[in-house]
């Protein structure tokens, strides 16, 4: 028997996502960002919103039609992503029919805890169905809310929150995992909430800036993942995970030695010509180009960054951000004094706020820039 090998990205077929997270914290409008969303709103939560949406199921069979609808007409309609808000709900629309099915009165009524195995059964049967979407090019998210339990590790003496997929108090176990497993990428949700010092010496702190963000990998506090090579938070918007969702670009064709090396040398600010033989004289012995000169300008912006951490600094350093420019953003937010060097924030507020609104940051100064013209 013979089998045909492929390598490479696989192109063409949908995403799976699982988005969770705290009440009111944006799970729904975020999912009503994603591209060509429909809902099965089996809570009422986008009654508010201008979002396309099927009617709200009213049994798991319903759902299971709506799915089957969505995956006949989504070419026609344009459907481009299922998205289910929120699962948890839909679960007890599962429950609801095995009970009726299995004539008792409620989950718990299954002898030695036969329920909750035959409900993940039939929830691996609904994830298994979402194949034929996800092959067909549709993405699928599933949206759930987010619920805390203790739970302990043995480098730590005592027991800490972890935050997990609300999905019942016994099926958590089961079906959790599922989703998690099934997704390629799962979002956590959450409200960010700075502790910033109210003093230059550091020694007074308050409670400040809630932001949303999204965690995209797993820790000992929460549940997460992805498959797209993401940054472990970003700022809860859709522009974050754009990417994820972009078609991906039509391959170049090779580009020719020639052509390669007045690029790398045109790269390296060095002066190049026509010439091929002449462009490769430009090239070192060991095949390298040869290091660009530092100008007084780039060390005067050195010595101006040194002590701010690297990867706050190279983003300083290439939007040509003076660190008191910097320091007038922060200060305005009300985060540090305004005179607060950057070189003494805090690793967490540069990791948990600079980095991530980076983007914003530098739009605000620009705007004090023009400010102040």
């Amino acid at each position: 028997m013979n089998f045909e090998e492929t390598n490479g990205i696989q192109t063409g077929a949908g995403v799976k996502l699982v988005i969770y997270g705290q009440e009111g914290v944006g799970k729904t409008s975020l999912a009503a960002q994603l591209p060509g969303a429909v809902f099965l709103d089996c809570e009422g939560s986008t009654s508010k919103m201008n979002v396309r949406r099927l009617p709200k199921p009213t049994s798991w069979e319903m759902l299971q039609q709506e799915v089957d609808f969505v995956l006949e007409f989504h070419a026609q309609r344009q459907y481009q992503t299922l998205c289910i808000d929120t699962f948890d709900w839909a679960e007890r629309l599962a429950i609801a029919q095995l009970c009726s099915k299995h004539q008792v009165n409620g989950i718990e009524g299954f002898d030695y805890g036969k329920g909750w195995e035959y409900e993940a059964e039939e929830i691996g049967r609904f994830l298994d169905k979402t194949e034929r979407l996800i092959q067909a090019g549709i993405n699928v998210a599933l949206l759930c809310h987010a619920i805390t339990r203790k739970t302990s590790l043995p480098e730590i003496n005592s027991d800490f929150d972890h935050w997990e997929l609300k999905l019942g108090n016994k099926t958590t176990n089961k079906i959790a995992p599922l989703l998690k497993e099934w997704s390629d990428i799962t979002l956590f949700l959450a409200f960010q909430t700075h502790v910033i010092a109210t003093d230059d010496k550091g020694k007074k702190h308050k409670a400040t800036a809630c932001n949303r963000v999204m965690y995209t990998t797993k820790t000992a506090w929460w549940d997460a993942k992805n498959r797209f090579g993401l940054p472990e938070m970003l700022p809860l918007e859709y522009a974050s995970i754009a990417s994820v969702f972009a078609a991906p670009a039509p391959a170049d064709a090779p580009v020719p030695k020639a052509q390669q090396v007045i690029e790398k040398a045109q790269a390296a600010g060095l002066p190049t010509e026509k010439d091929l033989a002449e462009s490769e004289l430009l090239i070192t012995a060991d095949g390298q180009l040869p290091e660009p000169r530092q100008t007084a300008e780039d060390v005067q912006t050195q010595h101006i960054l040194d002590g701010i951490a690297p990867q706050l600094a190279q983003l300083m350093a290439a939007a040509q951000v003076q660190p008191s420019e910097l320091q007038a953003v922060v200060g305005s937010k009300g985060y540090f004094p305004a005179d607060m060097p950057v070189q003494n924030y805090p690793q967490d507020f540069v990791e948990g706020w600079c980095i991530p609104w980076w983007q914003k940051i530098v739009g605000t100064i620009r705007q004090n820039r023009k400010t102040a013209v």
